[in-house]
């Protein structure tokens, strides 16, 4: 049969079949695959946290630390499944998750957060690792979602 096309990959909105279908291979590259979505390659959100020096603690009590921190996306589409902040202590050598805060958040690419405070129980910790996670596959996992604290805590003004 000459003549005769056999790689129909689409139908039209009222049912027929069209005559001459566009092989979306060509578009897509997802020759005998099955996924009809378009090639986004490595496309994922990229978290990013922040926390300005100038911000980092303030002491609210003897053994209290509020941490600010700012939370952004430099990846190449949006972060839609939120974040958990983890907070980990260590305490005579031995580190231990000892707080967690949703942040139900949706960050659009190059879009960053208000900034955020967190208050901690600092008593007897001799540093703070303060992660973000977040609820999806991003981009690039590094060091970004990171923050290292080592006691004293509290920023003294001046």
């Amino acid at each position: 049969m000459e003549g005769h096309r056999s790689d129909i990959t689409n139908v039209n909105d009222d049912g027929t079949i069209p005559a001459n279908p566009d092989p979306n291979w060509l578009s897509y590259n997802n020759f005998r695959s099955g996924d009809l979505s378009p090639p986004d390659g490595l496309k994922a959100p990229d978290l990013v946290m922040l926390s300005p020096e100038s911000c980092l603690n303030e002491c609210s009590g003897q053994d209290q630390v509020t941490i600010w921190l700012q939370l952004g996306n430099v990846g190449a589409v949006p972060l839609t499944a939120g974040v958990t902040i983890q907070i980990y202590g260590t305490m005579m050598g031995i580190e231990s998750l000892i707080q967690e805060v949703p942040v139900d958040i949706v960050l659009q690419p190059g879009q960053y957060a208000d900034a955020m405070s967190i208050d901690v129980n600092t008593a007897g910790l001799e540093e703070l690792r303060v992660v973000a996670v977040p609820n999806e596959a991003e981009c690039v996992v590094d060091p970004a979602n990171e923050i290292l604290l080592k006691a004293p805590f509290c920023t003294i003004p001046g």
